[in-house]
């Protein structure tokens, strides 16, 4: 507890010494400005008056099933103005690698529709999904072999996530010029609806894949190096040490921040507490708070 500077503790003065500390902040969105149902009260409103001090806002998430429009908009009834541009999840991660590397050819994506859409919008060509059967298993085979046309395999979170699809991912990926590229890789969310309770993730499915096709993926959601490369390169981040990550998770926001030499927030309202954060070096945040709404506690005090 000792590294970690409590918020609510701080003197008025010490909080103004913090604030300017940073001229750019890296926000993740589940667990931090929303639970899975509605907005985190006051999380909106504080994201929106460091905003008013002039800090520039970028919302960082590995979460790509909502439309960032629908969610732009629900920030700026809570005067946050963001746009799509200011959205960073990893399915615009995974276009911005396959532009850079300049990627043609055809891939094959196990990704929520959503997803699907923003890839074809961008210009990569998606073989079509496997198609299965009730009766016919000589044709259910026939749709999980290898497609020499296949180039890449991407896999997100997708809620049809079924065995066609993961035979065909694992037969492409047996050829070793296939790229493999994964976005959000949690095992677990955490979803709050009465009580808060726990449902299985992309993470094991993936890890499936990974060991039947002996692979280790390009990883383009928290913590990856990709997901750092697009920041740095899109968000004009000159200066890391003058950006602060704020964050609900030890293992996908404190160690990615990490990664990049960013200031850490935690905060204690999603999925993680600060003594799992405090378990490890790289995932131990510099500043704590039970939520972001009590950010300037300091002055009300």
């Amino acid at each position: 507890m000792s590294k970690t500077k409590d918020l609510t503790k701080f003197s008025a003065v010490q909080l103004q010494e913090f604030l300017t500390s940073f001229d750019i902040i890296m926000s993740d969105i589940d667990g931090v400005l929303r639970d899975s149902i509605k907005p985190i009260e006051g999380a909106f409103e504080a994201l929106a008056a460091l905003q008013n001090l002039g800090k520039q806002v970028y919302l960082v998430t590995n979460n790509s099933t909502n439309m960032m429009e629908n969610f732009c908009k629900t920030a700026q009834c809570a005067s946050l103005n963001v746009t799509p541009d200011h959205v960073i999840n990893s399915t615009r991660v995974i276009v911005w690698y396959l532009k850079k590397i300049d990627f043609r050819d055809e891939a094959f994506a196990i990704v929520s529709e959503l997803s699907r859409n923003i890839l074809e919008k961008a210009g990569i060509r998606l073989v079509e999904e496997p198609k299965t059967s009730l009766t016919d298993i000589a044709a259910n085979i026939k749709e999980v072999l290898d497609r020499p046309s296949v180039k890449a395999v991407i896999v997100d979170f997708d809620v049809n996530f079924n065995w066609s699809k993961l035979a065909l991912a694992i037969s492409c990926l047996k050829r070793k010029d296939v790229l493999y590229i994964t976005g959000a890789m949690e095992e677990w969310f955490n979803i709050q609806t009465i009580q808060q309770i726990k449902i299985l993730g992309p993470g094991p499915l993936i890890n499936l894949i990974s060991t039947q096709s002996q692979r280790n993926p390009i990883l383009c959601g928290k913590p990856s190096q990709a997901l750092k490369d697009f920041i740095l390169d899109t968000c004009k981040v000159s200066n890391p040490q003058r950006c602060l990550f704020i964050g609900d998770t030890a293992d996908q926001d404190m160690k990615f921040a990490s990664m990049c030499g960013f200031i850490k927030l935690f905060v204690g309202t999603g999925s993680d507490t600060l003594e799992k954060t405090q378990e490890e070096e790289d995932t131990c945040p510099d500043y704590y708070l039970p939520a972001l709404s009590q950010l300037f506690s300091a002055y009300d005090k």
